[in-house]
């Protein structure tokens, strides 16, 4: 019955509409927020379009960067790889908590995208346990109420917030004294863990800790990194208790949990895509605005980029146009907007790679005007002249939580399932271990009680009688009036349960 219902998502014309309705809202917004990036600080001159017919991917990646070292150094540490296991979570409630591993090889929908479209760290490794030793604060409140991966529940009666606007304005203010001390390019050592968007969708954020490990005492804070690659807010109902509860975590376990920019941590685009309207609504109008504009005020001062052992270069976006080292990240001043940041930061939060591997060089990005994608020649020279093995990023819905391109060198990573209620994807988190082996992990998406297909107008998914009603009604209204964030496209096979994307 789930198959059938991620069928009958994918193939239904009426989901496909309200996603291709997404497109023209927030390319017009890109498109006005590029603009006036590019009138202050100038455009680069467009890289030459070109395109050359080759197999999509290899089956297995070739990461054979970095293999000379420069004699007298230290001794060489092992080459980054993706391991060709993914550890896969069972959606089933009878059988959570338990795992399995499933060859990434055999993973159907990898390279599929969602489409609508044609200091302070010690040299050497981390210790094995770190004890840190936290001020006391509203976080540990939060802590307490939000992080509880087994027990946490949406209460759909009563969507006031649990802090009132002092509390969280508190939060902000602890928080960002961290990241005013903080690099722009994080300097991270493994073992760590990657999440990718996770836009608001707390119950996500919770599963994917119960499943592979929370950031507590009882779980595996003491012994591994945390790092978020931006996206926290926006399209799902939580975005509230996803931030709260991550600057907590990062008040809590200052050396341990990252979190970077992403493109929706801008006040242009969260205004109009959620975020600013759950805070007037949960918070009322005076307290939320004073929040929103807080909270936004504080993403100026988020981190940027990160780097992993000095070889897996971590970014929301992507390389871009004119982006072509890792300094260049590195000295952009915070706090900064995106009107200041120039195309340097548009690149970094909003461009894609290109639809494949076959498609090489610098391409018009099909979200709007002045944004770009760039090919696996660009990722091939921006790694070898960084001395780099691997990029990951995020920014866009992959229907396995995460994709492959430029034969293994970038990976895309998504960690919210079922993005906007519509494009039934898994989700999933990145696990480097200390021997720079990093291993998927997926979750799948919560299927409903009795999977029924949208109706004809798009509305949301029917339950039956006996099920909880409106768990999904505030993110189904928040997406039609601000569709999701358009995903990069893909050519698809004639057949395909994406061919009316």
């Amino acid at each position: 019955a789930w198959s059938q219902y991620l069928n009958s998502v994918h193939g239904s014309a009426s989901a496909a509409q309200m996603l291709a309705e997404a497109a023209a809202a927030e390319a017009a917004v890109a498109a006005a927020v590029a603009s006036r990036s590019n009138s202050l600080g100038g455009s680069p001159e467009r890289a030459e379009d070109r395109a050359m017919a080759s197999p999509l991917r290899d089956e297995s990646p070739t990461l054979t960067l970095n293999q000379h070292h420069r004699a007298g150094a230290s001794p060489p540490t092992p080459d980054v790889r993706l391991y060709h296991r993914a550890v896969v979570a069972p959606m089933e409630p009878p059988l959570r908590g338990l795992v399995r591993q499933l060859s990434i090889d055999q993973l159907d929908n990898e390279g599929r995208r969602v489409s609508i479209y044609d200091k302070g760290t010690p040299e050497g490794k981390t210790p094995l346990f770190q004890r840190t030793v936290s001020m006391p604060g509203v976080h540990k409140r939060v802590i307490n109420e939000l992080l509880r991966p087994r027990q946490w529940k949406p209460n759909h009666e009563d969507r006031r917030f649990m802090l009132a606007a002092e509390e969280i304005v508190e939060l902000c203010d602890n928080a960002e004294k961290l990241f005013k001390h903080e690099k722009s390019v994080l300097e991270l050592k493994a073992p760590i863990k990657i999440f990718g968007d996770l836009h608001g969708q707390f119950g996500d954020l919770m599963r994917l800790f119960e499943e592979y490990g929370a950031p507590n005492t009882a779980g595996d804070i003491t012994y591994i990194d945390y790092l978020f690659l931006g996206d926290y807010v926006d399209r799902g109902s939580h975005s509230l208790e996803t931030m709260c509860l991550l600057l907590a975590l990062k008040i809590e376990h200052p050396r341990s949990v990252h979190l970077i920019r992403g493109n929706h941590e801008a006040a242009d685009i969260n205004a109009l895509f959620g975020f600013r309207l759950e805070c007037l609504e949960r918070l009322g109008d005076e307290d939320g605005i004073w929040v929103w504009k807080r909270i936004n005020a504080l993403f100026n001062w988020l981190p940027l980029a990160a780097l992993i052992e000095g070889k897996i270069l971590c970014m929301h976006g992507g390389i871009g146009r004119c982006i072509h080292r890792v300094e260049q990240i590195a000295e952009l001043e915070r706090p900064i907007t995106m009107e200041d940041g120039g195309p340097v930061l548009m690149d970094l939060l909003w461009s894609d790679p290109t639809t494949n591997d076959g498609v090489q060089g610098v391409q018009p990005s099909p979200r709007g005007p002045g944004l770009v994608t760039f090919g696996p020649d660009r990722v091939k020279d921006f790694c070898k002249t960084n001395n780099l093995q691997m990029i990951v990023r995020a920014h866009e819905c992959v229907m396995d939580g995460f994709e492959r391109f430029a034969q293994g060198h970038l990976i895309t990573l998504f960690s919210a399932t079922n993005y906007c209620g519509t494009a039934g994807n898994a989700g999933a988190i990145l696990v480097l271990g200390r021997d720079l082996v990093m291993v998927p992990k997926l979750i799948h998406p919560v299927p409903p009680t009795t999977p029924h297909t949208p109706d004809s107008s798009g509305g949301p998914l029917d339950e039956d009688a006996g099920a909880t009603h409106g768990a999904d009604t505030w993110m189904t209204q928040v997406n039609e009036e601000r569709p999701p964030t358009p995903p990069r496209g893909r050519p698809h096979t004639p057949g395909s349960s994406l061919e009316y994307f």
